[in-house]
C-alpha cells in the first residue's frame, strides 16, 4: 500500500472507530523521546559503560540490562537510572495532549513515565493507571479511561519489566495483562504511536498479535517515521538502518498493522489533530436559548424546530453537544433521545455530551468564568455548531443573549462550522448578519459557514420549520461528504 493510500485509509477508518467507541491506542517509546526523555539506548549508556559495552552497538537492550544485573548482583543500578531520567517531569508533547482529548476508554503503553496521566489531569479528565497485574481486579471509576502500563511505572520501580528475565517470565509475573490485550487486539482498532525498530517491547507486543491470529489478524494502524541521514554518523549506517526500516514496515502486515509513514515526528501532532477534527465533525453543538415567557412570539415554533433538530442529529448517527440552554436545550435533547429510542441504539452515554451551566442562587452572582470554560470545552468538542434563538428578556425588552454571542466567538476560534438560524431573531439573527457576505469561507475544504443563499433561507421569518430543517439537513449532508 502506498504512503498516501495508507494515510487516507487511516484518516477514514480510525476516526470512525473512535466515534463508535471501538478504538484504542498503544503508546511506544518514541512518544517519550519526543517529550525529551532518553531513548532506550541513551537510557542504558552508563549501564553499558560500567560493564564495558556500548549501548549503541546493542539491538537487544533488554539483554544489556540483564548483563548488568548479573554482573552487579542486583537491579538497583538499572532502577536508579530510570528513577533519575524518567522520574523527572518534562513538558507535555502535543501528541500526548491530543491523545488525551480523543474519546477512548482504554490506552496501552510500555512506557514508564507519567506523561499520559499528566495530560489527562491537565484537562480534568479522569484516568486510572493500571501498572501491575493485581491492579486489573480493581474497580474503575465511572467514566474514567484505563491506562494499562503493561511494563510497569516509574512510581513502582520494584515491579518494572526491563531485563531478559522480566520478558521471559512475563506470563508468570504479569500474565493477567495478556488476555485483556489480546481481547482488545481482536475486537478494537488499535493505533500504535511511537513504535521503534530498536524498542525491545515492540517484539513482545507483536508476538501476542501473531500468537492470537495466525491466519487473518484484525486491522490496526502504526504511525512510523523512516530514519533520516542526519540521524547517523555515516551514510552506510543510515542506508543499513533505512533498509531495515523498510523491511520491518512491510513485515508489520503479518500482524495486521497498516504502516502510516510520516517524514518527521513533527507531523504526528497535526495528523492526530486531523483525527480529532474528523471525530468532532460527527458532533453537533446546538447553542441557543429562548425566554420561557409564553407571551414571546414564535415560542412554539422554536421548540418544534429545536426538537426536530435533535431528532435529525440522532437519526444521522451524529453526537449531540448541549449546554441545555432555556427551552432550546431541553427540546433538542428530547428529540435526540427520541431518535435513539426509535433506532434501538440506546448508547446515550457516548453520544450525548451535556455541559449544563450551574445556575446562581438568588443574591449571588453567576460564575461567568466557569460558564466561559464550559462554552470553550463544547466549542472544542464540536465540529458543527447550530445557533437557534439566543433571545432573552431584559427590563421588559427582547435582546440578543450575550452568552450565545460568546459561544459564536468560541466556536469560530475552535474552527467549528457555524450554522445560524436567524429566522426567529435573537443572537442567531445577529450572527447570520455578521456572516452574510463576509470573508469567512463558505466553500472549499476551509469552509466554516453556509453560503449566502443558505444563510438567507435560514434567516427568512416566513420559512416553515420543515423548510429550515431541510436546509440544515442539506448543509450537514454536504459536510459529511466533504469529510
Amino acid at each position: 500500500m502506498s504512503v498516501s493510500a495508507a494515510k487516507t485509509r487511516f484518516l477514514r477508518e480510525f476516526p470512525e472507530s473512535l466515534h463508535d467507541g471501538t478504538a484504542t491506542v498503544f503508546i511506544g517509546a518514541g512518544v517519550s523521546v519526543a517529550a525529551g526523555y532518553p531513548s532506550w539506548s541513551e537510557l542504558l549508556t552508563d549501564i553499558g559503560e560500567e560493564i564495558g559495552v556500548n549501548s549503541r552497538d546493542i539491538l537487544d537492550l533488554a539483554a544489556l540490562a540483564q548483563w548488568h544485573i548479573r554482573e552487579t548482583g542486583n537491579a538497583a543500578g538499572v532502577r536508579n537510572v530510570i528513577r533519575r531520567e524518567i522520574g523527572r517531569e518534562r513538558p507535555l508533547p502535543d501528541v500526548v495532549q491530543t491523545l488525551a482529548r480523543l474519546p477512548m476508554r482504554h490506552i496501552w503503553t510500555t512506557n514508564y513515565d507519567r506523561l499520559v496521566e499528566r495530560a489527562f489531569s491537565e484537562i480534568g479528565r479522569p484516568i486510572v493507571p493500571i501498572s501491575g497485574g493485581k491492579d486489573l481486579s480493581l474497580k474503575t471509576s465511572a467514566g474514567a479511561t484505563r491506562l494499562y502500563k503493561m511494563h510497569g511505572s516509574v512510581d513502582r520501580l520494584d515491579d518494572i519489566v526491563i531485563s531478559t528475565d522480566d520478558y521471559e517470565l512475563y506470563r508468570r509475573n504479569r500474565g493477567a495483562f495478556l488476555p485483556l490485550l489480546q481481547a482488545h487486539l481482536s475486537s478494537m482498532s488499535m493505533l500504535f504511536v511511537g513504535l521503534s525498530l530498536t524498542d525491545p517491547n515492540v517484539r513482545h507486543v507483536l508476538s501476542l498479535i501473531r500468537e492470537s491470529f495466525t491466519e487473518a489478524p484484525p486491522e490496526h494502524f502504526a504511525i512510523l517515521k523512516p530514519p533520516r541521514a542526519d540521524e547517523f554518523k555515516t551514510e552506510p549506517e543510515f542506508k543499513a538502518r533505512l533498509a531495515q526500516h523498510k523491511l520491518w514496515a512491510k513485515d508489520l502486515g503479518r500482524y495486521g498493522l497498516v504502516a502510516v509513514e510520516v517524514e518527521d515526528y513533527d507531523e504526528v501532532p497535526e495528523l492526530l489533530r486531523d483525527v480529532e477534527r474528523r471525530v468532532a465533525a460527527r458532533r453537533v453543538w446546538v447553542s441557543g436559548s429562548w425566554p420561557l415567557d409564553g407571551a414571546v412570539e414564535n415560542t412554539p415554533r422554536v421548540y418544534e424546530l429545536a426538537e426536530a433538530l435533535g431528532q435529525m442529529i440522532g437519526e444521522n448517527n451524529r453526537d449531540l453537544v448541549t449546554g441545555t440552554g432555556l427551552l432550546v436545550g431541553p427540546a433538542v435533547v428530547s428529540g435526540f433521545m427520541s431518535a435513539l429510542r426509535t433506532s434501538g441504539g440506546w448508547d446515550i452515554d457516548r453520544r450525548l455530551i451535556a455541559r449544563p451551566f450551574p445556575q446562581p442562587i438568588p443574591g449571588r452572582p453567576a460564575d461567568k468564568g466557569q460558564w466561559t470554560a464550559l462554552r470553550g470545552e463544547m466549542a472544542r468538542l464540536s465540529g458543527v455548531t447550530i445557533f437557534l434563538g439566543g433571545l432573552k428578556i431584559d427590563n421588559g425588552s427582547s435582546i440578543a443573549a450575550e452568552g450565545v454571542l460568546e459561544e459564536f466567538a468560541l466556536a469560530q476560534a475552535a474552527g467549528s462550522f457555524v450554522i445560524p438560524i436567524g429566522a426567529f431573531g435573537g443572537a442567531a439573527e445577529e450572527i447570520a448578519r455578521q456572516l452574510t457576505k463576509s470573508a469567512v469561507p463558505s466553500s472549499s475544504a476551509k469552509a466554516s459557514r453556509p453560503n449566502d443563499g443558505e444563510l438567507e433561507a435560514l434567516s427568512d421569518p416566513r420559512s416553515t420549520v420543515e423548510q429550515i430543517l431541510g436546509t440544515v439537513r442539506s448543509i450537514l449532508n454536504r459536510l459529511a461528504k466533504a469529510s
